[in-house]
């Protein structure tokens, strides 16, 4: 609602960008329905209407349905693709993964090498430059349509100073100064957020019924959360929210990255995974064998589908914690839909159908309504299409990326 105190120049950026997000949410509209959609007069929707046309932000697509009097049919209007474009980066402690997204959130390239963040911050913010640099050069076309890069890091970040303060599997990471760097390095406005918040803001604004919502994410080193509640990015006091990974979830379990043990990250992470199947594997083997050669996640997963009982046995542990905890989380939050996202296990519909049925399998005899689990829209580029779409998505919300 615009309050008297709004001064004009104000009213005009909301019912311009109020006039774009209708535009997305319907892809193709009439100004007289956009009239009426948003209660604005025909002349203040021509106005912005002829803005956006010589912005190159919109386009005329053809005609609408003639009217039942049989008059003229209507020109409709929808989002011109090339009208802007935005970079989203995941940077996590195995990769480095960027796209690039036109204004309909269209994934135009994508560029990904290995994170080195055992090698220190300068080693990491030169490896994020060049995957940057390679996605500039591919539409070098493009550079000034380009209106941002956001960048999705874990751990804790200052998200008013660009700055990530700690990301535990990163080697002496502390206080890095993302946004100045790359501002400087590219001469582009910069976001930096985390990578949950990230990719559950990009599965709400493409998803669009997820306005409650759980967003669990599953990473070869770690395992976070992403929040939306009332359609809403949900901020903890301290910037701290969704650290599910370090929940302890079994008080004697194996020590966790953080310097405690049994968190849910030392069980039931890729890595956890992997450590406990080859583990297993090792014992079993008696002098040389093709058995000794260590599993990957993906193989692990593969063989999961395949029904091996050796690797079932450790996987599922896995699911029964995510599972509990979960069903937990849903206890506290009361959402609507919960989807699961990021690398290998992410992947699988067998691993994301074996943690629906032990989640469902919990639920207390009260329980009238249980949310559906399903995997996230963009597999492995739901950090950084999120990412991306934080910047975008300042086009068409007045308030910015915190109201979906």
């Amino acid at each position: 609602m615009i309050t008297q105190s709004a001064n004009p120049s104000t009213i005009r950026d909301i019912n311009r960008a109020n006039v774009l997000d209708t535009i997305r949410r319907k892809e193709r509209i009439s100004q007289a329905e956009l009239a009426k959609a948003l209660s604005l007069q025909p002349s203040t929707i021509l106005r912005i209407i002829t803005d956006l046309l010589e912005e190159g932000l919109i386009i005329r697509s053809g005609q609408g349905q003639a009217t039942a009097k049989g008059g003229r049919r209507a020109t409709l209007l929808e989002l011109r693709p090339e009208g802007a474009f935005a970079v989203g980066v995941d940077l996590n402690s195995d990769e480095i993964n960027a796209v690039m997204l036109d204004l309909t959130g269209n994934v135009v390239c994508h560029h990904r090498m290995a994170s080195p963040s055992d090698q220190g911050p300068a080693m990491v913010m030169e490896a994020l430059k060049d995957v940057i640099r390679e996605l500039l050069s591919i539409h070098e076309d493009r550079i000034d349509k380009i209106i941002g890069i956001s960048v999705g890091v874990p751990g804790k970040v200052d998200v008013e100073a660009g700055t990530s303060i700690y990301a535990v599997n990163f080697k002496n990471w502390r206080n890095v100064k993302i946004r100045e760097e790359l501002e400087q390095a590219f001469s582009l406005p910069v976001y930096v957020e985390r990578e949950m918040r990230s990719m559950a803001y990009g599965e709400n604004w493409f998803g669009k019924e997820h306005d409650h919502m759980l967003c669990l994410g599953l990473f070869q080193s770690g395992i976070g959360l992403g929040l939306v509640l009332n359609g809403q990015l949900y901020r903890g006091a301290n910037q701290l929210e969704g650290d599910v990974g370090h929940v302890i979830v079994e008080p004697d379990g194996p020590i966790c990255s953080c310097g405690r043990r049994g968190c849910l990250e030392a069980v039931a992470s890729e890595k956890a995974i992997c450590k406990r199947v080859n583990e297993n594997r090792r014992k079993r083997v008696d002098g040389p064998s093709a058995d000794s050669k260590e599993m990957n996640i993906t193989e692990i997963i593969e063989s999961f589908r395949l029904g091996d009982k050796d690797v079932e046995r450790f996987v599922q542990e896995a699911v029964s914690y995510l599972g509990k905890i979960l069903c937990d989380l849903v206890r506290v939050y009361d959402p609507k839909t919960i989807v699961i996202g990021g690398h290998a296990l992410a992947s699988s519909p067998e691993f994301v159908e074996a943690v629906r049925v032990h989640f469902n399998a919990l639920q207390p005899n009260y329980a009238d309504y249980v949310p559906d689990i399903k995997p996230v829209r963009f597999a492995e580029n739901s950090t950084s299409i999120g990412a991306a779409t934080l910047i975008l998505s300042r086009i068409f919300k007045p308030n910015g990326p915190l109201a979906i």
